[in-house]
């Protein structure tokens, strides 16, 4: 379908607000209006698209303009609820960034009360659009790469650091939301620890242990790291996949080597050792293209598709946030 005819509304013309802005210009976007609480923001990120978009001082003007019919949100979740509300009521299709809201309580307020438009609402999160993933889902459901034994994920940066949540609300939320379209609906939590560096009411760093199906993962985030590190570990008992975002090539390496311990039964008399056996066969990196996540997930939102009822919808988000809950 083609895209560029139809008219977006940015709000929030921030960090993120300039990351979306740049795809809405790489889909070229023709129509494309800016608000910003900070008109001055607003003004800048305009100066940096290189071409000019329309810049709006008023938001319920905006919302209430029936011609304007897809809204992206990139603003803080503390200011999400009565924005959304607001446009909402409105019947626009709506964009927000992930978590999307401070808590379980503010999207199930937005369940209950508005039970027939809510099928607007697509959350962002980038991760379920992202090549590599939908390879990494292919590769979990093939019985061939064995039982899934453990996974583990790591995502640090030195920033952005947020104001307004904790670092497992900003960057856990990606690390879930792998799990849950990898596995489904079988997360639960069984341990948590934060530490509190920067600021007595946010933390920086979080631990989470999560049992799913039968295994176990970590997720270890942070936004105080001196270097950027994106990386998923996947072990079964046949194979080993590491999926490593920052590297150039070779993203994706799949180990064919695991260790087990020999049965009992299997050993003679006089003989009987606990030591594991290491096995090792032929590594190998799958041929996988790269793709922009972020230009794919804003123009599968506003192209009109009837898998926006499947993922990254609010109950997608909800279960997220579930999890997330359970960390205060």
């Amino acid at each position: 379908m083609n895209v560029q005819n139809k008219k977006v509304i940015l709000i929030g013309a921030g960090y993120w607000g300039t990351n979306i802005a740049k795809n809405l210009i790489k889909l070229n976007i023709k129509n494309l209006v800016i608000y910003d609480v900070n008109i001055k923001n607003a003004k800048i990120l305009n100066k940096r698209l290189g071409f000019k978009a329309k810049i709006q001082k008023n938001l319920n003007n905006l919302i209430s303009d029936k011609q304007n019919e897809y809204f992206i949100f990139a603003t803080p979740p503390s200011k999400n609820l009565k924005l959304i509300e607001k446009t909402l009521i409105h019947d626009k299709k709506i964009f927000i960034e992930k978590p999307g809201f401070k808590n379980l309580k503010e999207i199930n307020y937005l369940i209950k009360k508005y039970p027939k438009k809510i099928k607007n609402l697509t959350f962002g999160y980038i991760y379920v659009f992202n090549n590599y993933i939908k390879f990494i889902k292919k590769f979990v459901k093939n019985k061939k790469n064995g039982k899934i034994l453990y996974v583990k994920f790591q995502r640090q940066n030195l920033g952005p650091i947020r104001n307004d949540i904790d670092v497992s609300y900003d960057l856990s939320a990606h690390d879930l939301s792998i799990l849950l379209y990898l596995f489904g609906k079988n997360l639960k939590l069984i341990n948590y620890n934060s530490y509190k560096i920067l600021n007595k009411n946010i933390a920086d760093i979080s631990n989470l242990s999560l049992k799913v199906k039968n295994f176990y993962a970590d997720i270890n985030n942070s936004w105080i790291n001196p270097d950027k590190i994106r990386r998923l570990i996947i072990i079964t008992n046949k194979k080993m996949l590491l999926f490593d975002e920052m590297r150039q090539t070779e993203k994706i390496r799949i180990f064919n080597k695991y260790a087990e311990y020999p049965k009992i039964e299997s050993l003679k008399d006089n003989f009987f050792s606990k030591k594991a056996k290491i096995y090792e066969g032929k590594n190998y990196s799958p041929s996988i293209k790269d793709n922009d996540s972020l230009l794919d997930e804003i123009k599968f939102f506003i192209t009109d598709s009837k898998k926006k009822k499947k993922f990254t919808n609010i109950y997608f988000a909800k279960y997220i946030l579930w999890i997330l809950d359970k960390l205060n």
